[in-house]
């Protein structure tokens, strides 16, 4: 067989491989791919209980897959947290070189560079958010026993808007924290006023920075929650479609596109991460500067 195949000039070898691809394109078409299944992209995103727990008024207790990723976003920071406390070395290994890199990053690109005071005062809760935002957005980027009956599936923790907002809130009360803390709580107020300003305008743009100040809750978590929720949607349809056509060739055209688009949710799980701690760093530094 050999023999023959190199007789053949490279003109023929090319319109044989040409012809074996159509083959294979239109065989792909046409060739069932396997038993119809139906498949719902809004039912990856409803929290249905895993462990029922009694409610307290409103408040249910349930064990949901959003609680189990937080759980779990925790317990790998933990788990960073003892590595580095047992293991760090002169010569750092690759491991200990991302963490120190992220470390760098939080503490001099993030609190050092937006913060002219208290920088360091605030670097365990920015930096810890950063680390925290950015662990549960990429863990919603690995498949998880956390879907129908089992299945692998994946899940956007950071896509649901209750946790997005618990977050944000927590940087709007120790933003606020951290103004009193420094200019005392008449102080902090004072400070919302522009003294230059003539008397008439001076309301206006007071009442104009309450409001800024609310929706900065809005903002933090907005932004979070439908940047994250976007991506995993769109992994969903296109899994979803793959299903519909029951083709082997839209499935594969498909396959690539969800590579494609999860490569790019890593660019984006780490700069939501980033301008998350690096909000924070600026609402807080903001309320405690001076001249803020």
């Amino acid at each position: 067989m050999k023999n023959w195949w190199k007789k053949l000039d490279r003109r023929t070898k090319l319109l044989l491989g040409l012809g074996v691809f159509m083959v294979v394109v239109v065989g792909s078409v046409f060739i069932p791919g396997g038993k119809k299944e139906t498949f719902d992209a809004a039912n990856e995103f409803m929290l249905t209980p895993i462990i029922k727990l009694p409610k307290i008024g409103p408040v249910n207790l349930s064990i949901t897959k959003a609680v189990l990723y937080l759980w779990a976003t925790v317990f790998i920071i933990i788990g960073i947290a003892i590595y580095v406390a047992h293991s760090l070395k002169r010569e750092p290994s690759r491991f200990q070189t991302v963490l120190e890199g992220v470390y760098e990053l939080a503490h001099d690109g993030i609190c050092h560079s937006v913060m002219r005071v208290g920088a360091e005062a605030w670097f365990p809760y920015v930096g810890g958010a950063f680390v925290y935002v950015l662990i549960l957005n990429f863990l919603g980027l690995v498949p998880l026993p956390v879907g129908e009956h089992g299945q692998l599936a994946f899940y956007a923790a950071s896509g649901n808007l209750y946790i997005t907002l618990t977050l944000a809130l927590c940087t709007f009360l120790l933003s606020h924290y951290a103004g009193i803390k420094a200019k005392g709580g008449l102080g902090y107020i004072k400070s919302w006023v522009v003294k230059e300003a003539p008397p008439v305008m001076r309301q206006f743009i007071f009442i104009t920075h309450v409001l800024g100040e609310l929706f900065r809750v809005v903002s933090l978590s907005v932004r979070l929650f439908a940047n994250m929720l976007a991506g995993h949607l769109l992994l969903a349809v296109l899994f979803a479609m793959a299903l519909l056509f029951q083709s082997y060739l839209v499935a594969g055209v498909l396959s690539v596109g969800s590579v494609a688009i999860l490569l790019f949710e890593v660019f984006i799980a780490a700069i939501q991460a980033f301008i998350f701690a690096i909000l924070s760093a600026a609402y807080i530094g903001g309320a405690i500067d001076e001249e803020g």
